[in-house]
């Protein structure tokens, strides 16, 4: 029969899960902010490339939304790669 943990041990033992997770995704966020600058330059290098006007808000929300399927992409290939045994 499997020992019982006690609750305020289960309690720390959570916690401490949880911070290690939060300090993980934060840690995540600079590398997704060392990131941001240099992956907007190049599709922004592309969207020129291509002849699509430099319109303000058209030019961001199109780079923006081919960050955003490049990211997509990119976390449906890591997903599948840590699902690898």
């Amino acid at each position: 029969m499997a020992k019982k943990q006690n609750i305020p041990a289960r309690i720390i033992k959570d916690v401490r899960k949880n911070i290690a997770v939060a300090i993980s995704a934060a840690f995540a966020l600079v590398i997704a902010l060392a990131w941001n600058d240099a992956i907007k330059e190049g599709v922004n290098k592309i969207v020129e490339k291509l002849g699509i006007p430099h319109i303000g808000y058209l030019f961001s929300i199109i780079t923006a939304v081919a960050v955003t399927v490049i990211c997509i992409i990119g976390i449906l290939l890591f997903s599948k790669w840590a699902e690898k045994k």
